[in-house]
Parts: C-alpha cells; sequence; structure tokens
C-alpha cells in the first residue's frame, strides 16, 4: 500500500510496520498496557482512545501492541502517521481507511490523529464504520482534550479510553530504571511524570525530543507550553462553534489563549509555594524553621521580624503575578482549570477540617467540614516552577535587608517545597490504588494551639461497615527519625477524635527518606513505601498491619 494516498498521512505495513516497532519491542510496557491489549483481542465494536500529554507513552504502547498480535493478525494491521506540522482533513483519511479496509486489513492504529481539523467527526466515523464491522480502531493523540471532547460528544457508548498521563512513582522507577540505574523518590519528586529523567541518556526510542524534558526551567517551561498550553488551544480550535469554551473565546480569538493557560499552571504551582513557605516563614522570627541555612545574628533577625508582613505580603504578590505577564479574569481562570483537571495535569484532593481536639470545645459541632486541595500530576512541573519561585522569594528577602547567603537558603527552602511535593506524592499515588468504599484525604484542625493536629494522610475504610478502620500516615521530607514527626500521631485527644469519627486506628506511618524501622509508630523509607505500592496495595494502605 503506498504511502502517497493522503497528503500528511504515512501508512506503514507489512515488513515496514515490523520495522517501525522492532525496537518498542524490548522495552518495559506501562502499568496501562494490559487494557489495550484486551480491546486488540476483543474489540466489542468500539474505538480505544489512548490519551495523555506528551512524553507518557502513547506511541510506544501502540507499537507494543502491534508486536504481541498474531503474525495473521499483524498481516492484517495497519499503523497510520498523521503530520503533526500540517493540516490534514478527516474525509481522505477515511477513505483511505476504507480502501486498506477493502485490501483486507482490519486492525488500525493512528497515531497523532488530533491533528486532524475534524477530529471528533473522523472519531465518530471510525466508530460508526471500521469499529462496528469488526475492526479494532486504536486513536492516539497527543491533545487530550479533544480526545475528551469527541468522547463526551460523539463517543458516548462507542469508546473506551485509556489513559497514560498519570505516572506513579513504582511505575516510573521500573520503567526508567530498567537499565539497572536506581532511581529514588527523591529523583522522582525533582523531575518525574514524564518517561524521561536527566540522570539516564536518553533513549530515542523513550525520548524523542531532549527540550520537551524536566532537566532544567526551561524545558519545564516549554513542556508546559507545547505539551499543556497548546493542547488546549488546539482543542478549542477544533471546537470554535460550539458552546463549551465560552468565557475562553476571547482569549482565543487574540491569540493569547495558550500563555493564558501556561500563567494558570504556574500561578497554581506558586500559591503552593507561597502557602508553604508563608506558613513556615510566619513562625516565630520568621527565620527560626530555617535552623540548616544557618543562624541569623540578633540584629539580622530584629531586622527581618520587624519587616514580616511587608516582606510576606511582597511575596504573595510576587508570587501571584499580579501585575506581570496577561491578564487573567477569575471566570477565565477557573475554566482554564476546569479543563487542566480534564487532562488530568491537576487532580483535586480531599481534605476534612475538623473542629479541637477538646472535647468539650467540639460538642455539637460537626465532625469535619469538607473542602479541596490541588495535586500537580507531574512532579517535574512543580518542582521546576517552585524552585523559580523560592528564587524569587530570596531576591524579595535580600532585598529587604536579610543576609542569608543566596544557596542556603535555596537549600534549605527548596527542602520545605520538596516536603510539600513528597506528601503530594504519597497521596496520589495511594489514590490510585484506593479500594472501592474507602476514603482518601488530609486531616486538619482550625483550632487553639494545644487543641489542634494534622494527618497528611488519612485513609477511611469502610469496606466493613460494622466495622470501619483507619490509617494514618505522616510525610516528612528528613533523612533520619527526629520526634517531633510523630507528635500528632501521638497525640491521645486527635486519636481518640479520629477514631470516634471514622472508626478504629489499625496503621500509623512516618513516610520518610531514612531506614525502615518498626516502633509503636512504623517509620517506613519513602523509596521501599512508594516502589511496593503496586506489588501490595492492601499493604500500603495499612502498612503496620503488614
Amino acid at each position: 500500500m503506498a504511502s502517497d494516498h493522503v497528503p500528511g498521512v504515512e501508512v506503514l505495513t507489512g515488513i515496514r510496520l515490523r520495522n517501525a516497532i522492532e525496537e518498542a519491542k524490548a522495552l518495559p510496557r506501562r502499568d496501562c498496557f494490559g487494557g489495550l491489549r484486551r480491546h486488540l483481542a476483543h474489540p466489542a465494536g468500539k474505538v480505544v482512545l489512548l490519551s495523555g500529554l506528551r512524553r507518557t507513552g502513547k506511541t510506544v504502547m501502540a507499537k507494543q501492541a502491534c508486536a504481541e498480535l498474531p503474525e495473521a493478525e499483524l498481516e492484517r494491521t495497519a499503523l497510520l502517521n498523521i503530520s503533526q506540522g500540517r493540516a490534514v482533513s478527516s474525509l481522505p483519511v477515511y477513505a483511505l481507511v476504507d480502501d486498506l479496509y477493502d485490501d483486507g486489513y482490519r486492525c488500525f492504529i493512528v497515531d497523532e490523529n488530533t491533528s486532524m481539523i475534524d477530529f471528533p467527526a473522523w472519531a465518530k466515523a471510525m466508530a460508526d464504520g471500521p469499529a462496528a464491522r469488526g475492526c479494532r480502531i486504536v486513536l492516539l493523540g497527543r491533545d487530550s482534550l479533544s480526545m475528551w471532547l469527541a468522547r463526551r460528544e460523539f463517543l458516548e457508548g462507542r469508546c473506551n479510553e485509556i489513559r497514560t498521563t498519570r505516572i506513579p512513582f513504582h511505575e516510573w522507577r521500573r520503567l526508567l530504571g530498567s537499565g539497572g540505574q536506581r532511581l529514588t523518590v527523591k529523583d522522582y519528586v525533582r523531575c518525574g511524570g514524564i518517561l524521561d529523567f536527566d540522570g539516564l541518556a536518553a533513549d530515542p526510542a523513550l525520548v524523542s525530543e531532549a527540550a520537551c524534558s524536566f532537566r532544567d526551567a526551561a524545558s519545564v517551561d516549554f513542556y508546559v507550553y507545547s505539551a499543556i498550553a497548546l493542547n488546549i488551544q488546539n482543542a478549542l480550535a477544533r471546537h470554535a462553534s460550539g458552546t463549551g469554551f465560552g468565557s475562553l473565546r476571547p482569549l482565543w480569538e487574540e491569540g493569547r489563549l495558550a500563555e493564558a493557560i501556561a500563567r494558570v499552571v504556574q500561578d497554581q504551582n506558586h500559591a503552593l509555594a507561597q502557602q508553604a513557605l508563608r506558613r513556615r516563614f510566619a513562625q516565630s522570627g520568621f527565620f527560626e524553621a530555617y535552623k540548616a541555612a544557618g543562624e541569623l545574628d540578633r540584629k539580622s533577625k530584629a531586622c527581618v521580624t520587624a519587616r514580616k508582613e511587608a516582606v510576606l505580603q511582597a511575596i504573595e504578590d510576587r508570587l501571584c503575578l499580579a501585575e506581570e505577564g496577561i491578564a487573567i479574569t477569575r471566570k477565565e481562570s477557573e475554566t482554564i482549570l476546569k479543563y487542566l483537571r480534564r487532562i488530568n495535569v491537576f487532580e483535586d484532593a480531599d481534605v476534612l477540617l475538623m473542629p479541637s481536639t477538646n472535647p468539650e470545645k467540639r460538642r455539637g459541632l460537626p465532625l469535619y467540614e469538607e473542602k479541596t486541595r490541588t495535586l500537580q500530576t507531574q512532579p517535574g512541573i512543580r518542582s521546576g516552577q517552585m524552585q523559580l519561585a523560592c528564587g524569587i522569594v530570596w531576591n524579595i528577602l535580600h532585598i529587604n535587608g536579610s543576609p542569608i547567603a543566596k544557596q542556603d537558603f535555596l537549600r534549605a527552602s527548596t527542602s520545605v517545597v520538596e516536603g510539600q511535593m513528597l506528601e503530594d506524592t504519597v497521596f496520589a499515588d495511594l489514590k490510585d490504588i484506593l479500594p472501592e468504599d474507602c476514603r482518601l484525604c488530609r486531616l486538619e484542625w482550625d483550632a487553639e494551639p494545644g487543641e489542634s493536629a494534622e494527618f497528611d494522610v488519612a485513609v477511611i475504610d469502610e469496606r466493613n461497615p460494622s466495622a470501619p478502620r483507619t490509617s494514618l500516615f505522616e510525610v516528612k521530607h528528613a533523612d533520619a527519625m527526629r520526634g517531633e514527626a510523630t507528635k500528632h500521631l501521638k497525640n491521645r485527644q486527635a486519636i481518640a477524635q479520629v477514631s470516634e469519627a471514622f472508626g478504629k486506628i489499625v496503621s500509623r506511618t512516618v513516610v520518610y527518606n531514612g531506614p525502615t524501622r518498626r516502633r509503636a509508630v512504623l517509620w517506613v523509607k519513602a523509596d521501599e513505601f512508594l516502589g511496593a505500592i503496586g506489588s501490595d496495595p492492601e499493604a500500603a494502605l495499612f502498612p503496620q498491619l503488614s
């Protein structure tokens, strides 16, 4: 079959297809690969949407799926590569597939299909035509929002979807550590989330563009723009006649949408840095939380303390970028965030706000109030943008008279940020394996000193309604055991309150970077804990019982 039936579309069959998939055969499989394998074995009259951000393994998965087909099926398989740089209409591509069908082909894997101008109509035609006739159809592309919209508007009941954006630590380490290098949670916190790591030589089968990685701040910015911002902008361009993007249309028409989306991603990550740093700075003497950076002399402390509120406000204003870059309304920001969640850039995490641990003071009050916080699914993005945020904070402090050395400050402040990111990693990886009738949340107390506590992660297990149980976690970015890490886990009033609200506490664990030690409270090494989540989920949810 000639490859020039449709300009901008390459067709691989026979020996050319075998050559194209050869390199991918030996690479390790994504955890979600089983779903693709099952679909190709039992197509069930539906198309499969293989969606996810760049560098998360979609094309490699498709080639591996081809490699596992029986020889007779591979002979009837066509891999179509659509050019990313050309405007391709779906009608001639559909005619090409029809010709291939007449020639006996029954499995069609179409890469970069979201590059087509009218992708949603094309996806519907593939579902109603070849898939309905029993063909195996796999559609993959980087614009995962276009896929979500096509599924919602045209493919309801006609498709299955496999999402690749989220790569938990245990899978990331397995995929990139297959060459023998031992990757750690610290590596993942710094640049995890795509199939690339700056400590490894780039494998062209996994890494096609060195610039699109998390190797430095510039590469993070490029990824946010090319893989996330253009993802949403391209989806909008294909749905310009619809109404779903109402408040974003002016940004698109003015050519400012991609910049606005990148700004919202940055603002979200800077806001988290702001919260973590402000909370630490606002405590006693402003710099007491940063003893690791060296003690300030009395005069310097007095100077910083006197200017604390002004400095904190400057930090907040600068990190929120209130006067820089593109102006975005609250409504536009909320709409962009909604679509960022749709393509799995951000996820919501539950937070339960508890009343006082003092039984008398909480009498008659609700057990808790619900709110949410935001998780970034790709740690490398957050790491790059939070480190930039820490640099902004240092510049403000330096201007305001702090004599602390920049490298000392950045080392200490990024440690605080990485601690927050480690907590988010534990939360997100546990969320991935959470069974039905279990809930994952953070527990916080908004109460007076001495009547409060905080648990970074709580697993509430209601699978047995007559005997609910709870597992509590503290997450610390530290290499040594420190007594203050367990103060909430040993708070008798808080423990009693949680037991009363959610069921008996059967496991109390500190996840940190030191060696595993079994005590009344279990201390477990983060690499060990997160690395085993995929193989033994129940032990991860209730580690003291394992």
